[in-house]
């Protein structure tokens, strides 16, 4: 019988992944290790697409994970498509965000530094979580790309997006 994809489920783990490594006891990082006193520590694990938070400093740094798509792909030969097995890439952005208003001297920026240290933290959390949900057979980041945007002349905001590809039979 056909099944679907719990992909709210896969979000819910990803976020408890990472509450759960928001922690100075975290095993095996704090997501917040590394990270310089101007940024303190992660505030907030959301699951929501970036958009829908505010830039603002006080929710800052945070980190948010969204279903970016699903590829699918027959697995069986079947009399339906309702009784055929399919095997699908489920992609999830998973968005760290560090809002910095401090530069040390012209040729520094603690932000990127922040931002990289997040963005290796939030990785090494997720490599400890193989399945997250139980349809997930595996899951494993593809790459990261990093932004930056300057919202004034003091405040500098610095994302990182890591792609998490998961692997799913349904």
């Amino acid at each position: 019988m056909a099944t679907i994809v719990d992909l709210n489920a896969m979000l819910e783990n990803i976020q408890t992944v990472l509450e759960n490594a928001n922690t100075t006891t975290a095993s095996p990082i704090d997501l917040s290790s590394n990270l310089s006193s101007a940024s303190g520590r992660v505030k907030q694990i959301y699951k929501v697409h970036p958009n829908r938070i505010r830039p603002e400093g006080n929710v800052m740094p945070f980190i948010t994970c969204f279903v970016t798509g699903k590829s699918m792909e027959d697995q069986t030969i079947a009399k339906s498509q309702l009784n055929l097995k399919r095997k699908g890439t489920v992609s999830v952005d998973i968005v760290g965000a560090i809002w910095n208003t401090t530069f040390q001297t012209a040729d520094t920026d603690p932000a990127d530094a922040d931002i990289h240290y997040l963005m290796e933290n939030v990785e090494l959390a997720l490599r400890g979580a193989e399945n997250l949900s139980s349809s997930v057979l595996w899951q494993m980041p593809s790459e990261v790309k990093y932004y930056d945007s300057a919202l004034d002349e003091q405040t500098n905001l610095r994302c990182g997006v890591l792609t998490l590809k998961a692997t799913v039979y349904y």
